[in-house]
């Protein structure tokens, strides 16, 4: 902006001083935002890692007990078996707010897995058939959760980011603009002023010498 385009005048100053007020305020809640949002986003960070590493232990797990259960009872058998079992994914995705950025908390309404019809008969239901049915369950769960945190963190930090070029645009721009616009109006309002009292002092003393 060209500062000579700029009418000095008091009614300016006060506009700008009160745009320039605006910006800083904007900027200090902005920056406050910011951190929230990178403290939230740090606290999901972490429980990603840590059920991340959950989930990949839970699936080693879900392998072998799977191949365990297919020397006892056979290929035959656990493919009949894995026939028999639905899923019902019903989902209840609710969103909550962190500081205007919605995210999902996701719940499903029924128990996973599910059986149904008489697939599974009593010499096939082993200790190590019901240990994977328990950690398939468990996986499901933490598949919701896993996908939960990720999607939050995905928005937080998208969040962030359009928020970081905020406080830089303003405090890059905006508020050294509206600074140098406050102080140019503000050094020729003084300028003007030290002229008009010069000139009426000179006036005074030639009028006093006149006399």
């Amino acid at each position: 902006m060209n500062l000579s385009e700029i009418a000095p005048t008091k009614t300016n100053l006060l506009e700008y001083k009160g745009q320039l007020k605006f910006s800083q305020d904007g900027h200090a809640l902005l920056e406050q935002k910011r951190e929230v949002l990178v403290m939230n986003l740090l606290e999901i960070i972490s429980k990603i890692k840590d059920q991340r590493k959950r989930l990949n232990q839970l699936l080693v797990h879900a392998y072998e007990f799977l191949s365990i259960l297919e020397l006892e009872i056979g290929e035959f058998e656990i493919d009949r078996i894995l026939k028999g079992i639905r899923s019902d994914l019903r989902l209840d995705i609710i969103e909550r707010s962190v500081m205007g950025v919605a995210v999902p908390t996701i719940r499903n309404k029924e128990k996973l897995p599910v059986k149904e019809g008489p697939q599974v008969s009593i010499s096939t239901t082993t200790l190590n058939y019901d240990t994977l049915m328990k950690t398939v369950a468990e996986i499901m769960k933490l598949i919701f959760y896993v996908a939960e945190v990720e999607v939050s963190a995905w928005r937080l930090a998208y969040e962030i980011k359009k928020t970081q070029r905020r406080v830089n645009a303003l405090e890059n721009n905006f508020i050294p603009m509206f600074k140098d616009i406050v102080k140019y109006i503000q050094d020729t309002l003084e300028e003007r002023e030290r002229e008009t009292f010069f000139q009426m002092k000179r006036v005074k003393n030639a009028h006093l010498a006149d006399q």
